[in-house]
């Protein structure tokens, strides 16, 4: 049964992904993001600036067949990496681009499968329960852009499997893999720093071997430039941009100024992190479960914030799945809601209404799977999701897209990618229609209800259910 299970849900998936990577060929978009990668690692591979307008904007410009991204005029995507992390997408620059893009792919889908299976052990479940809830998220908004989420996701959950087993090379390699994404590396190495004394060495040499890395590719000049010039314009380049969920996107929408939008985006990122750093430590303890320190840190980290795309909201997922394997009564309750919400890209059916057969059977795959086969339980969920579907979809045909130019305050530097870039997104972006507030508010209320269902589950201990995990307390 659960073989014929699993074979329906790949076919499903498979199906939905190879729509949408028509879709994305079709606008000449497939795999745009890691266009911008593999320009960035070849740039550096090349000796040239990978920050840099100009040598990004050529390599982005040359075409490839297959509907593969190809650059507009003048309009460069940037590659916000450090170089450490560049130095990775530099081996695959020695690859001519459609090979570099076929075998990104396959890499993308194998990092799915693994991450199904290390968080079905985590959970103690089978995997097909957690492809049910990665398949509509991952088809539509992660792999058909080339996204780095799904390899991130696999170094999360098998690094936090590793030290649950005390397995410490996997444990170690697992780090090295989490810090390509330094927005969500930073309060995982916090959080076992802190909370776990024996990681606290890997910690610091991963931390050490990274900056040694970055020092040596690029030189002290470009590794600071990073933070001092990169950084900053690419937050400001993106601040109404319609796909954002970060705080920065709230606060400007909500009519403050790009500088006082930036800095609610940079304290509630903050904020989220130290809470998360907090509640890994608390629930790793009174759950008895380390895995906790790699898992519940991410999720507090793409809430809210000041850069968060929906791709990064799917690293939330599997601190949710082991909190509902978990905990019981309330707490269980909160942590099953925020998986039904956050699973599903909402915002997509704006722009693909066709979309909505995907999500709403997302839903009601994902509700069956969180209740455990409950009929009921299901319709009602998929009942809901059609009717916020087509609430969706008609604001957006009877109000429209609702952009207007975002006039930036910043002053870019003209001689780095997001200059073009914050061009080209203040001609499509507005904050202030209800077409694009709507559909973000099941993904920001999952998130909230999941950080009130972990806190909910560390103080009261009834609440936490009674099953035996395979752990090592003592870390790697």
């Amino acid at each position: 049964m659960r073989r014929t299970v699993l074979a329906a849900l790949v076919l499903a998936a498979c199906a939905v992904l190879a729509w949408q990577l028509v879709v994305n060929a079709q606008g000449r978009m497939l795999l745009g993001d890691f266009r911008a990668f593999y320009c960035g690692g070849s740039m550096l591979l090349h000796g040239a600036n990978p920050y840099a307008a100009a040598p990004l904007l050529r390599c982005e410009q040359i075409p490839q067949p297959f509907g593969l991204h190809t650059a507009r005029d003048r309009v460069d995507l940037p590659a916000p990496f450090p170089g450490y992390a560049l130095a990775v997408f530099a081996l695959l620059g020695l690859l001519p681009y459609p090979l570099a893009a076929m075998a990104w792919l396959v890499l993308l889908l194998a990092c799915t499968a693994l991450a199904c299976v290390f968080t079905a052990r985590l959970i103690d479940r089978p995997p097909y329960v957690v492809l049910t809830l990665l398949a509509v998220a991952f088809s539509v908004a992660v792999i058909p852009y080339g996204e780095l989420a799904p390899v991130i996701l696999a170094a999360l959950t098998g690094g936090a499997l590793a030290l649950r087993r005390g397995a410490r090379g996997a444990f170690v390699a697992a780090l090295a893999v989490i810090a390509l994404l330094p927005h969500v590396a930073l309060p995982v190495f916090l959080a076992l720093f802190i909370w776990n004394r024996a990681a606290r060495l890997p910690v610091a040499l991963v931390c050490v071997a990274l900056a040694a890395i970055d020092l040596a590719i690029g030189g002290p000049q470009l590794a600071l430039s990073y933070f001092t010039r990169v950084l900053p314009n690419h937050a400001a380049s993106e601040v109404g941009f319609i796909t954002q969920y970060s705080m920065t996107w709230l606060a400007q929408g909500l009519g403050a100024p790009d500088r006082v939008a930036l800095a609610a985006g940079n304290i509630s990122y903050l904020v989220m992190i130290v809470l998360g750093v907090w509640l890994a430590g608390i629930a790793a303890r009174k759950l008895r479960d380390p895995a906790f320190l790699l898992l519940i840190p991410p999720a507090f980290a793409v809430t809210f914030g000041s850069f968060i795309h929906y791709s990064e909201i799917t690293l939330a997922f599997p601190a949710g799945l082991l909190l509902y394997a978990r905990t019981q009564g309330a707490a269980r309750i909160m942590v099953a809601a925020s998986l039904v919400l956050i699973a599903l890209p909402w915002q997509s059916i704006v722009t693909q209404p066709a979309l909505m057969v995907a999500v709403t059977g997302g839903a009601i795959a994902i509700a069956a799977v969180v209740w455990r086969g409950s009929t009921q339980s299901s319709l009602r969920v998929g009942l809901g999701a059609v009717l916020f579907c087509a609430l969706c979809i008609v604001f957006a045909f009877y109000l429209g897209p609702q952009t207007a130019p975002h006039t930036s305050a910043a002053a870019f530097d003209p001689t780095l990618a997001e200059a073009s870039w914050a061009a080209h997104i203040s001609d499509q972006t507005s904050s202030s229609g209800l077409v694009w507030w709507i559909p973000k508010l099941p993904t920001w209320i999952g998130l909230v209800l999941l950080a009130l269902g972990g806190a909910y589950a560390v103080a009261h201990k009834d609440d936490v259910a009674g099953v035996a995990i395979e752990h090592a307390p003592a870390g790697p």
